[in-house]
């Protein structure tokens, strides 16, 4: 592309397609090229911009400011950047900060500017959050770096130290401008400043009295308190300020000190509640301001020490009486405490507390005299400013500033855990079509509405941030790595139900770009960068989409979205669903006495698919409840078949799911059941495993309880693998204890599991349980079962799981013939 002076500029798809802002111009301001975000942001059809001079957009008033602006680039400093507002194509007031570039001639004439346009308002938003809110105090705020350098001054601070503007004392050192000499004019190291103590130390400092100087050159007595500001690693980086001119309540504390007659009008003053004790008297009295600051009339309070420590917040009595304590004895530190208190209807003060004791000649205290001040709406503030610091004032979210801290630690807690760490950067795909069409208002409610929906979907020990814009970020802890692409996947469903914001609804899905901590990387600042690049290759790629930097990953992911997929649709339509039976013997004589129904699922293109791959995505989908009816239902009329047919009577044994075993209908569903099917309820057994029952103990004891009732059989599955405990077997009704299959496979080979073996069956017998051993495929570990007095095996060595034909010829043969026919599948 060129210009008709000659000016050759070559545009790549990377600055058409940029998601800034980029334009061209000449010296007159007529642009010779703008890319498509600038078209976009102004709602300029493409092209439009072209050969505009945009200075004629700026009110009159502007225009002379901006045309001596481009007349300051010079060969040595071609680049400027600025931030001014402008109105978006939509009409709404935006900022943006402008980055120009000159390009000069061989005769140093400006030939044309290159300007990157950032959009910058939710950041200046925030700023003018932050400074209304300092605007807004009384105190004087200041922040310092780590060398003790003006990082920002709120109005008061700059009224009182006497700088004109918060940029007059930007990047001085806070030191040398304001805290450089004592009251007496003698000057002092930094070192010995209680603020630079705070640098060094990392720890707080409460009310303590310094003297500041203005820049007038008159100095003043302050009460500061300092909180240092730490980085992800735990290293200060600087520190808040807060302080206030007590000038006023130094004189009175002066006034008090040298006529107690004058106390009255020093509090007038200071605004401060005084008291004083009088050991001899045994008596404490208060001023009037301290009855309002306790919240108490003059009746409801006892004149004790006693008294007042009963107002004094529970557990911050040790700390109080501990300072009293202190104060109290000769040579020991003033009374100096800030601490909590309970009025009477329940409300918290934070209060502060000076005094001074006097001592007679044998050193016992005779009185003690103090003020009391409430801070309050001081500490409230402060808190106030620490969360607007670190989180986003739209949805309440950590910013990206407390995401990255929170990052850090999450690596490192994946570190020392030795698990896996996913970091997601999720970006909405819609939702500049929303914040254009209908209203940054609506845009905002979309926004919250992501927040909540994406918060609820976070696993324990999750964090979801908002990182800018429609951008979010969310730390996923997960098991082992095969857990990856579900946890994903999971946070991004939400995503692509309807939203209503206001009258609309709205589908705004969303883009996921995912890197894996350490698969990945192993840098909390790589992690972020690497999810945002595959976030923003979802979005250049389709959209509505998961992109993690690992393809293996991109393929599990896609494996599991598309099994996903065909599950809902199986399970909506009944299709491909099957159950299958394995018979239960009796040690003994081999018969049949029980089988147990399997479920099986085969696809629309006939692959029958493993259990282990498909039930694991029914249960976290929760398509299992819906599913788990079926089969439920199926099994209870196959065995009815059996036994209208005729056939040795058997029971039907069928896995519950923990969302059906939760669900407090559930003993309700097993009657419409078996009334429908005509099932007799003793022919029914339902497999429930350990860790079902560890949660909302009472309840699970209820729900056994009604299956007991109907009749309905009960047994705990794959018994000894979770949470063992004879305490909560005895507590639950139970019928039958399952023997993991993991410890009959080892009974060949490990002593230990023959031993875990007898301790089960020997727990079993006790509690007058039925015992049945999961996985039995040998001779020999039949015949250790028999010999250990296990009553019903199950396994290989007697039959696989097969259709209910093929069951049905075996339950119609001799129990000797099943038996002695291993590992059959009719």
């Amino acid at each position: 592309m060129s210009d008709s002076s000659g000016v050759m500029v070559q545009y790549e798809d990377l600055v058409e397609n940029h998601p800034f802002i980029i334009i061209c111009y000449r010296p007159d301001t007529t642009i010779f090229y703008a890319n498509r975000a600038a078209h976009e942001y102004f709602a300029a059809p493409a092209g439009s911009l072209l050969g505009h001079r945009w200075i004629h957009d700026l009110p009159e008033e502007r225009q002379p400011e901006n045309r001596a602006d481009l007349l300051r680039y010079t060969p040595d400093a071609p680049v400027r950047t600025i931030e001014n507002p402008v109105r978006r194509g939509d009409g709404a007031d935006r900022w943006i900060r402008w980055t120009s570039r000159a390009f000069f001639n061989e005769a140093g004439e400006i030939t044309h500017f290159q300007t990157l346009g950032i959009d910058v308002t939710d950041r200046k938003q925030g700023e003018l959050l932050r400074e209304n809110l300092l605007g807004s105090l009384a105190e004087g705020v200041f922040g310092i770096d780590a060398d003790g350098n003006y990082t920002f001054l709120n109005p008061a601070a700059c009224e009182l130290l006497g700088f004109a503007s918060e940029h007059e004392a930007l990047s001085h050192n806070s030191h040398e401008l304001s805290h450089h000499s004592r009251p007496d004019g003698q000057a002092f190291p930094a070192t010995e400043c209680p603020v630079y103590r705070v640098l060094h130390t990392g720890e707080p400092l409460q009310a303590c009295e310094e003297y500041f100087w203005s820049r007038a050159g008159h100095g003043f007595p302050v009460l500061i308190n300092a909180a240092p500001l730490f980085d992800a690693r735990n290293r200060v980086t600087g520190a808040v300020v807060s302080f206030q001119d007590i000038t006023e309540r130094r004189a009175a504390r002066e006034a008090l000190e040298r006529r107690e007659a004058e106390l009255q009008e020093a509090q007038q003053i200071a605004h401060l509640g005084n008291w004083i004790s009088d050991f001899d008297a045994g008596g404490i009295r208060w001023s009037s301001e301290v009855f309002r600051i306790f919240g108490l009339e003059y009746d409801q309070w006892g004149a004790t020490h006693e008294a007042f420590m009963q107002a004094v917040h529970p557990d911050d009595r040790e700390r109080v009486q501990r300072a009293v304590d202190d104060a109290l004895t000769p040579g020991g530190p003033e009374y100096d405490i800030e601490h909590r208190i309970v009025r009477p209807d329940g409300s918290v003060r934070i209060v502060y507390q000076r005094g001074s004791v006097d001592f007679d000649a044998q050193g016992r205290p005779q009185r003690m005299a103090g003020v009391v001040h409430d801070i309050t709406e001081r500490r409230e503030a402060e808190r106030h400013l620490h969360f607007i610091t670190y989180h986003d004032a739209l949805t309440g979210l950590p910013n990206r500033t407390r995401f990255a801290e929170r990052a850090d630690q999450a690596v490192a807690d994946a570190e020392r855990l030795g698990r896996p760490l996913v970091l997601a950067h999720i970006g909405l795909d819609r939702f500049k079509s929303v914040n254009e069409g209908m209203g940054q208002a609506t845009g905002d409610e979309v926004l919250q509405h992501v927040a909540r929906r994406l918060e609820n979907r976070l696993p324990v020990g999750g964090v979801l941030a908002r990182l800018g814009g429609d951008e979010f970020g969310a730390l996923l802890p997960v098991e082992s790595p095969g857990s990856v692409a579900g946890a994903v996947t999971r946070l991004l469903e939400p995503l692509r139900q309807i939203i209503k914001a206001g009258e609309h609804e709205l589908y705004v899905p969303g883009s996921v770009g995912v890197a894996v901590y350490p698969h990945d990387t192993q840098d909390a600042s790589d992690l972020m960068r690497r999810a945002e690049s595959a976030m923003h290759q979802a979005k250049r790629t389709e959209g509505n989409a998961i992109q993690f930097c690992s393809g293996e990953l991109n393929n599990d992911v896609r494996t599991r979205v598309s099994l996903e997929g065909q599950l809902r649709r199986a399970v909506d339509h009944q299709e491909g669903f099957f159950l299958h039976y394995q018979p239960r013997v009796a040690a003994g004589d081999g018969r049949i006495v029980g089988v147990e129904a399997l479920l099986r699922w085969e696809d629309g293109a006939g692959t029958v698919h493993s259990p282990g791959a498909f039930i694991p995505i029914l249960e976290e989908t929760g398509l299992i409840v819906e599913l788990g009816q079926w089969i439920l239902t199926e099994a209870c009329r196959q065995c009815r078949d059996w036994h209208q047919a005729g056939l040795p009577p058997v029971r039907v044994s069928v896995n519950l799911a923990a969302p059906q075993f939760r669900d407090r209908q559930m003993a309700h569903s097993i009657d419409r059941v078996l009334e429908h099917t005509q099932l007799s309820a003793d022919a029914l057994e339902l497999e429930v495993t350990e860790s079902m029952l560890m949660a909302d103990t009472d309840q699970v004891i209820r729900t056994l309880g009604q299956f007991r009732e109907r009749g309905v059989r009960v047994a705990l599955d794959d018994f000894g693998t979770g949470y063992s405990s004879l305490a909560y077997l005895r507590r639950f009704p139970l019928d039958v204890l399952k023997i993991d299959r993991c410890f009959t496979a080892d009974l060949e080979t490990e002593s230990s599991a023959g031993a875990i073996v007898r301790t089960i069956l020997s727990l079993a017998d006790n509690l007058g349980l039925e015992s049945v051993a999961e996985g039995v495929e040998t001779e020999a570990q039949q015949a250790f079962l028999q010999e250990a007095g296990c009553q019903t095996l199950q396994g290989f060595l007697f039959a696989r799981p097969q259709p209910a034909a093929d069951c049905q010829r075996m339950l119609a043969e001799p129990a000797s013939s099943a038996a002695t026919q291993p590992g059959r599948s009719a």
